[in-house]
């Protein structure tokens, strides 16, 4: 595995981060059963190499842990008959076991006769894609999830070499090899140094009643709107929910608009001559949201050159280093950096109040027993520092807004997103 995916399971191990995809469709009259709906799911995951997969991990993680060959599971796909509503789906959702319970790296869940779904002349039917982020990254998974559903198959994976195929000996191998490594990555490290370049100064705020432990409760909303509600100023929609969100959230955290920021997902490529191409090839950026600047439409010009400004950093020479350093480790130091890194104390300051994760799933030409895809959603991973996240995902014409909430804030979730929702309705004359 790249170090960027080994280090997404190994946090799995300790942490939830499973991502949940979810797609409504609308359901046809003729309602095939239970039986039909594994099967139609089990032969797409036939063809889908990305759905055959295991992890083995190497004694002590000695060395990375490396994929391997698996059969779809007999328990890959769920399906729970209904009658649901819409919110009884996010519920239910919300209370999904970690896939690290199970063994597997996904599972389908199907929910059956859904009412109350955006768009549905008639009870809908939502199906759940619950993988590992071990996987990939919200790109990578979403590729996926489309050929689950009628897209076309993602690239290839590149992944890495098996050096050594019993787990006994890569961790022997491992040890012995945890010096040449290190010194391999401090060379990379020196490198990524001296390409280091002056950068303008991080987001660094104080943090907010949403930068604190959300506990075990999950509190999941959407609000799925037409894409032009959020295309503020001809901008990106990321840069549009932004916007909008600039204006809702102050008020709910009780905080100053002049430090409202975001910790922003952002993708990048890896260099095209490296060795192995991550699954996971992202990072997040603190982002302000210059809630200060009353004019929407120039609020979302800044934060779209803040975001371009971030991504042109992300593939900067000495970031690129960086990387290079870090997937240089030794597998065993990389892994108790990940243990280390969960228990570390809250810090004083934060770059982003909420974690916002931005994904376009392409064309509504997806399809699921006979019914057209009807919207897609998301919802990102709470954790230590943030019991508040948005997941931003659109399919065809239509986007939507998931919010994940624990802890303290997930009391006053229904008032945040009517806040936002008012918010959205007015984005007509933008």
């Amino acid at each position: 595995m790249a170090y960027a995916d080994a280090a997404m399971y190994w946090a799995s191990r300790i942490t939830d981060n499973d991502q949940f995809l979810l797609f409504a469709f609308d359901a046809p009259t003729s309602t095939p059963g239970a039986a039909d709906l594994v099967g139609a799911v089990r032969r797409r995951a036939a063809g889908l190499a990305d759905l055959h997969l295991k992890v083995a991990s190497v004694p002590g993680d000695l060395d990375y842990p490396r994929w391997t060959a698996a059969p779809v599971r007999d328990d890959a796909v769920v399906v729970y008959a209904g009658p649901f509503e819409w919110s009884g789906v996010l519920a239910e959702v919300a209370g999904l076991p970690q896939l690290r319970e199970h063994g597997s790296l996904w599972r389908v869940h199907v929910f059956d006769r859904v009412d109350g779904v955006r768009g549905a002349d008639r009870a809908a039917r939502v199906a759940v894609f619950q993988v590992s982020h071990a996987l990939g990254d919200g790109r990578r998974v979403s590729a996926i999830a489309r050929a689950l559903f009628g897209g076309a198959q993602p690239e290839p994976a590149r992944d890495a070499p098996v050096a050594v195929d019993d787990g006994r000996l890569a961790a022997v191998r491992g040890g012995a090899m945890i010096g040449p490594h290190l010194a391999r990555a401090t060379a990379r490290g020196l490198a990524a140094w001296s390409a280091a370049e002056l950068e303008p100064d991080a987001v660094s705020v104080g943090p907010t009643r949403a930068n604190a432990d959300p506990g075990s409760v999950r509190e999941l909303r959407t609000l799925t709107v037409p894409i032009e509600a959020v295309k503020v100023g001809g901008r990106s929609v990321t840069a549009g929910v932004l916007a909008v969100l600039a204006e809702v959230l102050p008020d709910f955290l009780a905080a100053r608009p002049s430090d409202a920021c975001v910790e922003a997902t952002l993708a990048f490529e890896d260099e095209l001559d490296a060795d192995i191409l991550s699954r996971n090839r992202f990072q997040t950026a603190g982002i302000s949201i210059h809630a200060d600047v009353d004019d929407r439409v120039r609020r979302a010009g800044l934060i779209a050159d803040d975001l371009a400004a971030a991504r042109r950093r992300a593939h900067s020479p000495g970031r690129v280093a960086a990387r290079r350093a870090a997937a240089s480790a030794p597998a065993a130091l990389a892994s108790a950096a990940v243990r280390l890194g969960a228990d570390t104390p809250p810090p004083a300051t934060v770059s982003g109040w909420t974690v916002v994760s931005s994904v376009n799933r392409g064309a509504a030409d997806l399809s699921f027993a006979g019914g057209r895809v009807l919207l897609t959603a998301g919802f990102p991973a709470l954790s230590r520092m943030h019991s508040l996240t948005h997941g931003v995902h659109g399919i065809g014409e239509n986007v939507t807004i998931s919010v994940c909430a624990g802890g303290a804030v997930a009391s006053d979730i229904d008032g945040y997103l009517s806040a936002l929702a008012k918010a959205l309705d007015s984005s007509q004359k933008y």
